[in-house]
């Protein structure tokens, strides 16, 4: 099954908002329209669906890998994980006006 054309762009942008999580400048209007958005939709998630997101983006190692140490770490199964991912970006992709 293939992955929604903006599920790359919104894992971009939220890779940049859960490394920077507490922005108030941004270089351009575009990162803040992304930062906004992001925040928008997550503040009003529950606190651990939050913390894994965050964790999940915001970890530098491969997306995968995230999720498998999010699981170990916030006792979630993986699948768990990626169906939170799957509803998170679309979203903020709705948020942003992507869709």
């Amino acid at each position: 099954m293939s992955r929604p054309v903006f599920t790359e762009y919104v894992r971009h942008i939220m890779r940049f908002y859960s490394r920077h999580l507490q922005m108030s400048q941004f270089r351009s209007k575009v990162d803040e329209k992304n930062w906004k958005a992001c925040h928008a939709v997550i503040t009003k998630l529950p606190l651990k669906t939050r913390d894994i997101l965050v964790y999940v983006y915001g970890e530098h190692d491969t997306l995968p890998d995230n999720v498998y140490n999010a699981s170990q770490k916030y006792h979630v199964h993986q699948n768990n994980i990626w169906d939170m991912m799957k509803v998170f970006e679309r979203a903020v992709a709705e948020q942003r006006g992507l869709i």
